[in-house]
């Protein structure tokens, strides 16, 4: 697989349109990441004075911009490490008998503080989308573009019983809820193909 320039967040922080302390900036130049996510930077900056690395995205947009970001540099690691194979979640589901869920099990019985036990990790360059169709019906704000190498972190119910938690599959896609992340001014209710990207637990 590729290599690539991405950011790692190492602990659930914010990213901001000016590099000074979350408190002190409006929501529309704040968006909150959590611990765990992955995003493909298209350019970055050393930290300045005020330890904060400056940087651009590769096609995400958070507010509608990709450019001119803020992370604080204690928060964030950049990394160049190769892309890893995963098994995608149509992959997974082949091992499934059960096909309007995909499954994972989780070595846990109780959620994280924040909630958050799985990740999103997309394989190639895709969309992500409001309704399981073809992009090509759907208008910009229902649809955000998604460069290979993302991971993304999910908010999830508790696993039950057997230690599972499972996200529902229509029409080849799985639907999915981001944790903190917001794409369009929503974080509910999405969709992507399930040959474009596969599930990893958290830690």
């Amino acid at each position: 697989m590729a290599s690539l320039v991405r950011i790692l967040f190492t602990q659930d922080t914010a990213l901001k349109q000016e590099p000074i302390q979350s408190s002190l900036l409006p929501s529309n130049k704040l968006q909150k990441v959590p611990a765990g996510t992955l995003l493909v930077l298209q350019s970055y900056s050393p930290p300045d004075n005020t330890n904060h690395i400056r940087l651009s995205l590769q096609d995400i947009e958070f507010k509608g911009t990709s450019r001119n970001w803020y992370a604080f540099t204690d928060h964030v690691y950049i990394t160049k490490e190769l892309v890893k194979p995963v098994e995608t979640v149509d992959q997974t589901l082949a091992k499934q008998s059960e096909k309007d869920f995909v499954k994972m099990t989780v070595y846990r019985s109780t959620l994280p503080p924040q909630g958050g036990l799985i990740k999103l990790v997309f394989k190639v360059d895709t969309v992500i989308k409001r309704s399981p169709v073809q992009a090509n019906l759907l208008n910009a704000n229902s649809m955000q573009q998604i460069p290979a190498g993302t991971q993304l972190v999910l908010l999830t119910e508790k696993p039950d019983t057997l230690n599972t938690v499972k996200l529902p599959i229509k029409d080849s896609h799985v639907k999915f809820t981001l944790k903190d992340i917001e794409f369009k001014g929503f974080s509910q209710d999405w969709y992507v193909f399930i040959q474009h990207a596969g599930l990893q637990l958290i830690g």
